[in-house]
């Protein structure tokens, strides 16, 4: 007991040497991550663990939080919905068994009553006390019945309830799948599964569609003043203020740290630019204060890229496009919105704001 104690606190305590060496935050998802990884348990996590450091030794948040939903998060969730599939198939045997059981049953009563129909056929006009065993012998046969169907309708019943709380935990679960677990949008894998549907579509359709990726100005120096739950909050509330303007059929996802990005199937460029600016107004116009203590924290803005499919498009080269767009506008001053239309003048800033601080 006491050496494995000692072996889960060692363990621990490189998993908290190996983070800060990474630069990245202790936080317990970060902490797994590495535990996974120190622990050696899964090759594929910490093949890609290495090949995302850089040369610096460090890792970004973003690399970090996609190490984590690959190889943890959907492992997880992967395991639960077999679970839950291989109870819905027991289930789904249950109710078959009822089912041929039942007909078994059926068949047995129903050549029984044939028997006794034609007993009582034959006895019409012979005593009372011989029909009236007849009677008894029909009433028996269709008590059984009943008990049967009774019986059938109790396990199909318990099965039906069953069958749809797995149901209803599969739905629960998928959706847990497709989402980001910090700012309830959808996940990277979501928006990448998202984005090669709705391209396809819009060139089938021959309709337009829009593409928005969007950062936080200045992220990492309001995390390293307000602390990293500080953070996450204003992550938080980016995401719900996106929500809040997005439409049904539009894809909000959360790209990777503190960049977003918004599918927009049907969209021109212009209605795509009017719906950035709009969202990057209105994080703008949010005064933030400390939760705990009512401190003013000033606000926070948004860089955003837009980008419209071309005919010559692929998935990458759109998203290609709007990161351009993304990185002129931080390299152009920040909180503000820059679109494909202007080509190649205002994207010519990307390797001057690859090296500026996001």
């Amino acid at each position: 007991m006491t050496e494995d104690l000692d072996r889960s606190y060692g363990v621990a305590e490189e998993a908290l040497k190996a983070l800060r060496a990474l630069h990245l935050a202790a936080t317990p998802r970060n902490l797994e991550l590495l535990i996974f990884h120190l622990g050696r348990s899964n090759g594929e996590l910490s093949r890609d663990l290495k090949a995302s450091i850089g040369p610096d030794g460090a890792m970004s948040q973003e690399q970090a939080d996609r190490l984590y939903e690959v190889h943890i998060l959907r492992v997880d969730l992967a395991s639960e919905i077999a679970e839950m599939l291989q109870r819905f198939e027991t289930e789904v045997g249950k109710v078959a068994g009822a089912v041929a059981e039942s007909g078994r049953d059926s068949k047995d009563h129903a050549e029984a009553l044939s028997n006794l129909s034609g007993a009582l056929t034959d006895k019409l006009g012979t005593s009372n006390a011989d029909v009236s065993r007849l009677v008894d012998g029909v009433l028996t046969v269709v008590k059984a019945v009943t008990e049967t169907n009774s019986r059938l309708e109790t396990q199909l019943a318990d099965s039906s309830e069953e069958i749809t709380f797995l149901k209803e935990s599969i739905a629960v679960i998928q959706l847990e799948a497709m989402t980001d677990p910090l700012t309830g949008v959808k996940n990277r894998k979501t928006f990448d599964d998202a984005i090669e549907r709705t391209v396809d579509k819009s060139r089938q359709d021959h309709v337009p569609m829009s593409l928005i990726l969007a950062d936080v100005d200045h992220f990492k120096r309001f995390n390293d003043r307000w602390g990293h739950q500080t953070g996450d909050q204003v992550l938080r509330l980016v995401a719900d203020m996106m929500k809040a303007n997005v439409k049904g059929q539009d894809v909000l996802a959360r790209y990777g740290g503190e960049e977003f990005a918004i599918i927009l199937p049907q969209t021109t460029r212009d209605n795509g630019i009017l719906l950035a600016d709009r969202i990057r107004e209105a994080v703008g116009a949010r005064a933030l204060k400390k939760r705990r203590t009512n401190e003013n924290m000033g606000n926070v803005t948004l860089s955003m890229g837009v980008a419209t499919l071309r005919e010559d498009d692929t998935v990458e080269t759109i998203i290609e496009r709007a990161d351009r767009c993304l990185y002129a506008a931080k390299a152009n001053g920040r909180n503000q919105v820059v679109c494909d239309a202007t080509e190649p003048a205002a994207l010519s800033g990307k390797a001057s704001a690859d090296g500026a601080a996001a």
